[in-house]
């Protein structure tokens, strides 16, 4: 709701009414919340109470009691019409509509004469006197001749303003008329009392989300403006602000082994115990399923914050027992002290969660600093600088070529996207892959650039030569669950004139996939092209025989990192041994990726894995070198891969 405050209101109504301080923040809320009021507030007129509880005293003139005035105008056909909040001292118009007409003060004695009468007051003549005071006959000139008004009141019963109209010339007020100024004014009174709902729903809000841990999250909003007012109160007593950012890791999956309405429960437990085992925290809210902030103040050096953050991440820690289950939460911090670090709610918050995404996770708590910082404004660039950089061609693709294990012929390629920018120099895969996949503009600029450029490949093999190598491109989970994602693969096929059948599409086994049979849909719509689906990565995360047995995947990819501990470590090779027997059971293909040595190729030649791709064959090359390699390809008939010189 707009605020202003009464002086400015006084100013434009023209009024000789002395000023009045309003109550402050706390009192607001504390009447507004419907609580008793204190003990300032009992000796005032009962009418004032009312206004303050209603909240309507502090909120001045808005568009939505224009519509009424001007509804009122326009019924009556009256050149002035008012709406009017007054106590015994002070008055406040919370909308007039029209030609000023008298004097404020004579509008005023007319309003509060209407205020003692429970059907309209009207006077239609109001030269012939009646029912006006002497106060107001001897008021400086006045032209108005008619005056109507209802009463407004609360749902108390107490008056607490009127609706008023004005004309310069007598006229007559039936009764008809009198009725429905009377309704109008019932609407004014509703408005009135959503308005007083509102301001107790916002008042009983803004305590339950700082001090009730049953809610499901705090608003941003309401964390940003806590945090910022404790950084002045501690500014103002000479004390350090600690601002913290938890991370409960494990939540999700405690969610879903025991349900979220016992892991609420937990979370309630929680929150008390680190209020009870913590002196020095003054506020913590939920931000989001598993992220909570807060602040604590403490005194001495920033390495004192940090240890007494650490203590609050070890108390976090600790076993929470709740209907004789008993587990304990996974929790990660990151912090950032005011004022170092900033002076703005939005920016501690924000700063306390950098630290936290920069943390490492063998570390304790991570404190925000330059280097951070630094990070995150090449972050911020790189989010920016991307998608432009596509356009122009400062992001490009080179090839790693794959071959068949049984008798080295080339069979396809993997695209990989390389960038490099005029500032901010060469920007690795590993890098920026991370910041725009959340992204949905920078992902889709990414792989539609990976398709077009597959597509061209495939295009310009098909017009030299009968061999064609499949090409593959790297998609996430949440591209493919774009509707509009076929299409994309449809319309760039036939803008090249290229066979679907020559592309594979490798989705990341770390996609989370929440839903199998929307995502397998979606999936049967690329395979009607004619491509494939290749599961990436496949050992390095969640390894779900799902994704084998649910999803239309032709191919699986052998995680590098399982291919390079194979020679090794012993259980490295059990598990590859697995992963290969489990995609044989499926009649799918496997492809080992990060073969780097030769004791590496033959490892998994012997278990069965029908292709390679690595370094010790092939490393990424250029879109010449790539084609050239096609061309030899196609006029050899096939081209044999021999190992590269192992370095020593």
């Amino acid at each position: 709701m707009k605020k202003r405050k009464n002086a400015d209101t006084h100013d434009r109504a023209g009024s000789g009414a002395p000023e009045t301080g309003t109550l402050d923040a706390g009192k607001r809320g504390h009447a507004a919340a419907g609580t008793s009021d204190p003990p300032e507030l009992k000796s005032l007129d009962a009418r004032v109470g009312e206004l303050l509880r209603s909240d309507l005293w502090d909120d001045a003139q808005e568009e939505r009691y224009d519509r009424f005035t001007r509804l009122a105008a326009r019924i009556f056909d009256a050149p002035e019409t008012l709406i009017l909040l007054f106590d015994a001292d002070r008055h406040l118009f919370k909308s007039r509509f029209g030609f000023q007409l008298g004097s404020v003060r004579q509008e005023l004695e007319l309003c509060r004469q209407a205020g003692a009468h429970e059907t309209p007051f009207v006077i239609e003549d109001l030269d012939a006197g009646a029912g006006v005071s002497s106060d107001a006959e001897s008021s400086q000139s006045r032209n108005i001749r008619f005056f109507a008004a209802q009463a407004l009141r609360a749902d108390t019963g107490e008056v607490v303003g009127c609706v008023a109209l004005m004309d310069f010339k007598p006229r007559a007020f039936e009764p008809n008329a009198r009725h429905t100024l009377t309704e109008l004014a019932l609407l004014v009174e509703e408005e009135f009392n959503l308005n007083a709902a509102l301001a107790s729903t916002r008042a009983g809000m803004a305590e339950l989300l700082d001090r009730d841990a049953a809610l499901p999250s705090a608003t941003h909003i309401i964390a940003y403006e806590k945090i910022e007012l404790l950084a002045e109160q501690a500014g103002d007593a000479g004390r350090k602000l600690g601002i913290f950012y938890l991370s409960l890791d494990n939540l999700y999956d405690m969610s879903l082994a025991y349900g979220p309405g016992r892991i609420q429960a937990m979370i309630n437990r929680w929150m008390d115990g680190l209020r009870n085992h913590n002196e020095d925290l003054i506020y913590i809210a939920r931000l989001s399923e598993r992220g909570f902030a807060g602040a604590f103040e403490f005194e001495g050096t920033v390495r004192t914050g940090r240890r007494l953050c650490e203590q609050l991440r070890a108390h976090a820690q600790q076993e929470v027992e709740h209907e004789e289950l008993r587990f304990s939460f996974e929790a990660s911090a990151g912090l950032c002290v005011y004022p170092e670090h900033g002076d703005s709610g939005v920016a501690l918050i924000g700063r306390a969660q950098l630290a936290h995404e920069n943390q490492s996770w063998t570390s304790e708590t991570s404190l925000f600093n330059a280097a951070i910082a630094k990070r995150f404004r090449r972050r911020s660039a790189l989010r920016t600088r991307f998608e432009p950089a596509v356009q122009d061609g400062s992001v490009y693709f080179h090839g790693q070529p794959i071959f068949a294990n049984a008798d080295g012929a080339l069979v396809g390629v993997e695209l990989l996207a390389r960038w490099q920018d005029p500032e901010l120099g060469e920007v690795s895969p590993n890098e920026f892959v991370p910041v725009i996949d959340p992204e949905k503009g920078p992902r889709r600029a990414l792989v539609a650039a990976a398709l077009d450029t597959a597509c061209r490949y495939v295009a310009a093999w098909q017009a030299r030569s009968q061999f064609v190598p499949y090409v593959t491109i790297n998609v996430s989970g949440a591209e493919l669950f774009r509707q509009d994602f076929h299409e994309l693969v449809e319309d760039t096929l036939a803008r090249h004139g290229a066979s679907g059948k020559h592309l594979v599409f490798e989705l990341t086994e770390r996609s989370v996939i929440r839903d199998f049979e929307l995502m397998a849909r979606s999936l049967h719509r690329l395979t009607d092209t004619g491509a494939r689906i290749a599961l990436d990565d496949f050992g390095s995360g969640y390894s779900s025989i799902a994704y084998l047995t649910r999803l239309p995947i032709s191919i699986v990819k052998l995680d590098k990192r399982v291919v390079q501990q194979i020679d090794e470590q012993g259980r490295a090779e059990e598990l590859a041994q697995g992963i290969v027997a489990l995609a044989h059971g499926q009649q799918l293909s496997i492809v080992a990726e990060g073969v780097e040595t030769r004791a590496q190729w033959e490892t998994v030649c012997a278990m069965g894995c029908e292709y390679t791709q690595g370094f010790l064959f092939a490393r990424p090359q250029t879109e010449d070198a790539l084609f050239a390699l096609i061309a030899r390809q196609g006029a050899n008939a096939t081209v044999q891969a021999e190992p590269e010189a192992e370095a020593e």
